[in-house]
């Protein structure tokens, strides 16, 4: 995901533009329009689908039945089910330790790397996000082959050295160190963004001052985080409500539930009963997200407060000199790299093209190509992968599209509900996958009752795309808002309206951040699965949810051998955007 903390260039509610009548070149629609529409279409698809979760929490029977009444049955159910309550007290444990350690390794990480000498920073900048540009159910199936108490890591820790893994990855310490690493790479590329962005005129004025180093940082540098650590922290603790993966493969064996895997288990009918719970219970969920983000606002306050100015930029130095110190900091961030991914994606290769993956069986022993076979061979496999591609190539292609014309109404124009727009875009990313697949089958079932658009790869790819939504928005316009509002202006001067201008002068010099933003929706759609739980049927399979599945049911050489496709498909997109477009992809 690419978060960036930008200070805002559009122009301000107050400015009109006006241009000489006899000159002005007017577009097929006026602007106004445009606009309206851009506004209305996104609320209806991002909110619109909230009312029918709403409905169905209360009513009776399902939404497709009309013989159901309003009744609060479904609610009762769930509060006075034990399971539900021990579900959101692990859910609160988890997201919470998920969050203050994320918060802090991220937080560490990018002042390591942004403000001080240490050895090998650049290497380790871009190792530190390689979990984001990954799908993240194979990193935790590879934890689970390397890591686990009887991983061939671990073991091979445990013989040939004096240590061995100090904790039990199928417990919740373990789900949080998992969930962590996930967690933390996005604290990074918001604090990091931050910190490359900022002026140092101020800390440099708090080291004349007499001030050491590390006082600059904590008083100057680090409460100028508070911004970019409230966004990123915020959208860690939402990831960590609707992750799916790591609990599911990780605190199944240990009887631990969270919220997700609470409302999976009642979808797939493992608990039996109670499927008002269903919509009930992500309406609880939507609550406490909506309640986070409205927090999130009131604490921040005026960002205004935490913006650098100067006359002449500056480009942030290094304010912290290590010293040969900087060589056992150096050591430690690449153990915790190794640890932590290397090493897992080198247990997924390596599970990937051996018939078992053991500490007591020399792995060149039992190499095979047969779970690639297995997948190559099996329509539900290949159908898996072909219909996530279909999604993800023509989803990711309407999505920038939208993305592209949102960002320009929302901070290149003056209409009047222009401010909502990004909070409407923003959304969906801070409210789990599981509730918005669920939101979209209600929606599908009340507006088409016979079930036939659902079946389609039609209704995945609007969910998938509203979703990925916020991280094309976030790659977006970060470069739009490097273009000053001048050109707007001269445009207009010249008689050409708002769109026009937009589309002659702004889009086509965006067209590289345009691009990074599609790769970004494509990887993100490629790797979707919580949002597919709802939506997702037999014809239907996408590769996200069928490695899940999998996972979940043990099947490790098969599930290993379509992380490696994935793994391939989103390495030959990331560098094919790189070599065609010449502009680095930031996840």
């Amino acid at each position: 995901m690419s978060n960036n903390t930008i200070v805002r260039s559009g122009p301000p509610s107050h400015q009109k533009i006006e241009t000489p009548p006899a000159r002005r070149m007017r577009a097929w629609l006026p602007e106004s329009v445009i606009q309206y529409g851009v506004w209305g279409i996104v609320a209806l698809v991002v909110l619109g689908p909230i009312i029918p979760i709403i409905w169905s929490s209360l009513w009776s029977t399902p939404l497709y039945d009309d013989t159901g009444t309003w009744s609060l049955a479904s609610f009762r159910y769930l509060l006075s089910d034990r399971d539900w309550w021990r579900a959101v007290a692990n859910s609160l444990k988890f997201a919470v330790a998920t969050t203050a350690a994320s918060v802090v390794v991220g937080t560490t990480f990018a002042l390591l790397v942004t403000r001080t000498d240490m050895t090998f920073r650049r290497v380790y900048g871009v190792l530190l996000v390689l979990p984001l540009a990954l799908p993240g159910l194979v990193l935790v199936v590879g934890w689970q082959a390397m890591w686990a108490p009887t991983g061939y890591a671990s073991h091979l820790l445990t013989k040939y050295t004096p240590f061995s893994v100090p904790f039990d990855l199928y417990s919740m310490t373990g789900m949080v160190i998992m969930a962590t690493v996930l967690g933390a790479p996005i604290v990074f590329l918001f604090a990091r963004a931050t910190l490359a962005s900022g002026s140092s005129v101020l800390e440099e004025a708090a080291r004349c001052a007499g001030a050491r180093p590390a006082r600059a940082l904590l008083s100057i540098t680090f409460p100028l985080l508070r911004p970019a650590l409230l966004n990123s922290g915020l959208i860690v603790f939402a990831l960590s409500l609707e992750t799916l993966g790591v609990p599911l493969l990780l605190g199944s064996s240990a009887n631990i539930d969270l919220m997700s895997t609470y409302l999976y288990n009642h979808w797939i009918g493992r608990v039996q009963g109670g499927q008002g719970a269903l919509p009930a219970g992500a309406i609880l969920m939507l609550v406490g997200v909506t309640l986070l983000l409205l927090l999130r606002n009131r604490l921040a306050g005026d960002l205004g407060r935490f913006a650098t100015t100067g006359g002449k930029s500056s480009r942030p130095a290094v304010s912290v000199q290590l010293g040969w110190f900087r060589w056992a900091v150096s050591a430690v961030v690449g153990s915790v790299l190794i640890f932590s991914t290397l090493v897992p994606l080198g247990g997924i290769v390596l599970s990937a093209v051996t018939g078992i993956l053991s500490p007591f069986v020399n792995p060149l022993t039992v190499l095979t190509t047969g779970n690639f076979a297995t997948i190559l061979t099996n329509p539900f496999y290949t159908g898996a992968i072909r219909n996530s591609l279909v999604i993800a190539t023509v989803g990711s292609t309407v999505a920038t599209v939208c993305v592209v014309v949102i960002a320009l109404v929302a901070h290149r124009s003056n209409f009047r509900f222009r401010g909502s727009l990004e909070h409407i875009v923003l959304y969906p990313r801070a409210v789990p996958g599981l509730i918005t697949g669920m939101a979209f089958f209600w929606t599908f079932a009340v507006v088409d009752k016979s079930g036939d658009f659902r079946a389609t790869l039609w209704a995945l790819g609007i969910a998938f795309a509203v979703r990925a939504l916020a991280m094309g928005y976030n790659a977006f316009y970060p470069a739009l808002a490097t273009l000053g509002v001048d050109l707007d202006l001269a445009a207009r001067t010249s008689g050409a309206d708002w769109w026009t201008a937009m589309r002659t002068i702004l889009i086509r010099l965006l067209v590289p951040a345009m691009s990074v933003s599609f790769i970004l929706i494509f990887v993100a759609m490629l790797n979707e699965a919580e949002a597919a739980v709802f939506l997702v049927t037999p014809d239907t399979q996408v590769l996200g949810l069928a490695m899940l599945q999998l996972a979940a049911g043990g099947v490790g050489g098969t599930v290993a051998a379509l992380g490696v496709i994935q793994l391939v498909i989103t390495a030959v997109v990331l560098g094919v955007g790189r070599l065609a477009f010449g502009a680095r992809v930031h996840v």
